[in-house]
C-alpha cells in the first residue's frame, strides 16, 4: 500500500485538479472545459486512468492483508489479526478515495461511463471497507473475552457486507481506459 505521504500528494494533486476542472466546466467549452485543448483533456482522461489504477492496487494490498488477518482471527492470533485487519481498512480507506477521485474527475469530462465504473468500485470499497471494520470489532472483541454471540454478530455483520460487495463487479484499470477511449 502507498505510504500516507504518497496518500497525501494524491490527494494534493487530485485536489487542486478537481478545483481546476471545476474552474474549466464553468468556463464552458470543449466536453465542458473552455480554454483546454484536447490533449489536456487526454492529460485529464489519463488521470482518471492512473488514479484508479493506484485504487486498484490499493484494494487488492488491501484484499491480501483482510485475508492475513481472516487467517489470524481464525489461528486465534487476535492481536496480529487486529494488525493486519487495522492495515487492510486503512487500504479500502485509500482505495475508495481513489475511485472516488477518479469518478469525479470523469465527471467533470462528461465521460458518463467512466464514471459509472469508478463509483461502482467506490461503493465496492466502502463496503469492504465496512465488512473489514466488522471483523475488525470481532477480533478486539475475542481479544478482550468477550462473550461468543457478540463476537458472532460481528462475523455475521462482515459476511453481509462482504455478499453485499460481492454483487458489485470491480472493473478492470483497462475498461476505464476503453471508456475514455484511451485503448
Amino acid at each position: 500500500m502507498r505510504t500516507r505521504r504518497a496518500a497525501m500528494a494524491v490527494a494534493v494533486s487530485a485536489g487542486s485538479t478537481a478545483l481546476a476542472g471545476c474552474l474549466d466546466t464553468i468556463a464552458g467549452g470543449e466536453s465542458g472545459l473552455r480554454g483546454v485543448s484536447g490533449s489536456d483533456v487526454q492529460d485529464r482522461r489519463r488521470e482518471v486512468v492512473e488514479a484508479y489504477d493506484a485504487a486498484v492496487i490499493d484494494r487488492n494490498d488491501a484484499l491480501s492483508t483482510r485475508n492475513d488477518g481472516l487467517e489470524a482471527f481464525n489461528a486465534d492470533t487476535y492481536g496480529d489479526a487486529t494488525d493486519r485487519l487495522e492495515t487492510a481498512a486503512d487500504g479500502y480507506e485509500s482505495a475508495e478515495s481513489g475511485f472516488s477521485d477518479a469518478a469525479e474527475i470523469a465527471t467533470q469530462l462528461a465521460e458518463e461511463e467512466a464514471a459509472s465504473i469508478c463509483e461502482g468500485s467506490a461503493e465496492k470499497a466502502r463496503l469492504q471497507l465496512a465488512a473489514t471494520e466488522a471483523v475488525l470489532s470481532a477480533a478486539r472483541a475475542a481479544a478482550e473475552g468477550t462473550d461468543a454471540s457478540t463476537i458472532n454478530g460481528h462475523i455475521e455483520g462482515y459476511r453481509e457486507l462482504e455478499a453485499r460487495a460481492e454483487t458489485i463487479t470491480a472493473e478492470d484499470p483497462e475498461a476505464v481506459a476503453e471508456a475514455l477511449d484511451l485503448q
